[in-house]
């Protein structure tokens, strides 16, 4: 076999493996990137960049990409990573610029993706009790200060509350050790505490 026979092969190869890659990905695993993504950016064009970017990488990353079973977790991890630029981004922004969510561009309010979350944290399917309503808004009006959490923190309260997962599965989606997801969760919800109390 030539050399460039055999690139060639190799290129069609590692063609056939994003395609099997981008397949087993745009299912499932997509839509619970997006809504992650939309969870954590309460702004569906971001969510829909996000997701498609995380895509993207993933078929370029595919050779980083060890066991074939883990496809679904890598690629979740490759979307929150776009999501903490993006958050990091609008911190810069409304540093530098005194930008505000929903002011210059599509941006939906802070309180739109947070009360996605505390309605499905809350939700009942049954009559709701008076107590459990009181709990929904002081939910809703605590997530809606979470554009002033550091990303890290943001991201690991809604990966907990938002969607359920386990501090292993927020490290390893952050990117962070166990130690240090558990640190973001638990500033997080500290510095939440103190914001609610400074706007009482």
């Amino acid at each position: 076999m030539s050399l460039t026979t055999g690139a060639r092969l190799d290129v069609a190869s590692r063609s056939d493996a994003r395609g099997r890659l981008l397949s087993e990905l745009a299912g499932s695993p997509a839509r619970k990137g997006y809504s992650i993504a939309y969870d954590l950016l309460g702004n569906r064009a971001e969510a829909e960049e996000a997701v498609q970017e995380a895509l993207a990488r993933a078929c370029e990353s595919i050779g980083d990409l060890r066991d074939p079973g883990a496809a679904p977790a890598w690629f979740l991890r490759i979307v929150t990573t776009m999501c903490l630029r993006t958050l990091r981004r609008r911190k810069l922004k409304r540093t530098l610029f005194g930008w505000i969510p929903g002011k210059d561009d599509t941006e939906v309010k802070p309180d739109a993706s947070t009360d996605a979350i505390a309605e499905r944290m809350h939700a009942s399917p049954g009559p709701v009790a008076t107590d459990a309503l009181v709990d929904r808004e002081a939910f809703g009006a605590l997530m809606g200060r979470l554009d002033d959490l550091s990303a890290q923190q943001r991201t690991a309260l809604v990966l907990r509350y938002g969607h359920d997962l386990g501090v292993p599965e927020i490290a390893e989606m952050l990117g962070v050790e166990l130690a240090t997801a558990k640190t973001h969760l638990v500033r997080g919800l500290a510095r939440l505490r103190d914001l609610m109390e400074e706007h009482r």
